[in-house]
């Protein structure tokens, strides 16, 4: 094999014409048969000293193209929460003006009348104007408290303080005032349905969300129609749950439900804020709980609201 090659250095009879060779060309004896090898491996070093620099400028670009993307994606996010921000000032704005609107005109109007017929009105006419002015009034306290809740549970002022609580006592006490508050619209039936003591929660969140919850119950449903409030406890957790047999909420309307100033495509001749159901979503998660909806246009809405209180 090393004749093939030309490489048979050990024949002593090639060793004085290499070793000529060699002095006559002034290379050391042997380089003329191996050049064409090195020269093979200082191709292929070559070769790997480029492709490391590729490998390197491909590196480089590919952190670069992912930087690239990054950003793309957070600017993406950026853009979708203005133009969400945005699409919630003009709800906010074209909420908040109806429904100040409407109470400031019927107020209006009902002193219009008072400052200039107040003697030749009937005593029955007097007292329904006044009653419109109050109802008017208590509409538009009850839209800038909603305002003034959500704020406060955005800014991080409204937090979880839990504390020893009656649940039943308070579910009950809620009724009542609801019933008060609702002129008794709807009867409020509640039931507790286990034992509920020894429970330990925060008493201002629950009475916000489950007030909310309530109200939706009486506001749409017709006169006379039942809204049903029971609680139970569920181990560690207290379940509560609302129903009522009103207009219900349209299958399109539910993933939307909880959004601010979002409102049911059948409840537009209801007044309302669109606020309720997210000051209810807020609270009940800071009670670190969850809340459910089932719902079937024209029969009715069930709220279940469940929070660990043991």
């Amino acid at each position: 094999e090393l004749d093939q090659l030309g490489l048979d250095w050990g024949a002593e009879a090639e060793r004085p014409a290499t070793a000529a060779a060699a002095a006559t060309s002034g290379e050391p004896p042997g380089f003329s048969a191996w050049s064409p090898a090195l020269l093979g491996l200082a191709a292929a070093g070559v070769a790997a000293g480029f492709g490391v620099l590729v490998l390197r400028r491909q590196g480089r670009l590919t952190h670069e193209f992912f930087e690239a993307t990054e950003v793309a994606a957070q600017r993406e996010k950026e853009l979708a929460a203005e133009r969400e921000i945005g699409d919630l000032k003009s709800r906010f704005v074209s909420t908040v003006s109806h429904e100040f609107r409407t109470p400031l005109g019927v107020t209006m109007s009902a002193v219009e009348l008072l400052r200039h017929y107040e003697e030749q009105l009937p005593k029955e006419e007097r007292a329904q104007l006044f009653e419109d002015i109050f109802g008017a009034t208590r509409n538009m306290a009850e839209l800038m408290e909603q305002v003034l809740v959500l704020g406060r549970v955005d800014a991080g002022k409204l937090a979880y303080k839990p504390a020893p609580l009656h649940l039943e006592a308070l579910c009950a006490k809620l009724s009542d005032e609801l019933l008060s508050a609702t002129n008794r619209k709807c009867p409020i039936e509640f039931a507790a349905q286990n034992d509920l003591s020894g429970a330990r929660a925060d008493e201002s969140l629950l009475r916000l969300a489950l007030t909310n919850l309530l109200s939706n119950g009486v506001k749409y449903s017709a006169d006379g129609g039942t809204v049903e409030f029971a609680a139970r406890r569920e181990g560690r957790h207290a379940v509560f749950q609302i129903r009522d047999h009103g207009i219900g909420i349209p299958a399109a309307d539910l993933p939307q439900l909880f959004e601010a100033f979002h409102r049911g495509g059948n409840a537009a001749h209801i007044a309302g804020t669109g606020l309720g159901l997210v000051i209810v979503k807020r609270c009940v998660e800071l009670h670190g709980g969850m809340i459910e909806v089932a719902s079937e246009e024209g029969k009715g809405t069930t709220f279940s609201v469940r929070v660990p209180a043991w």
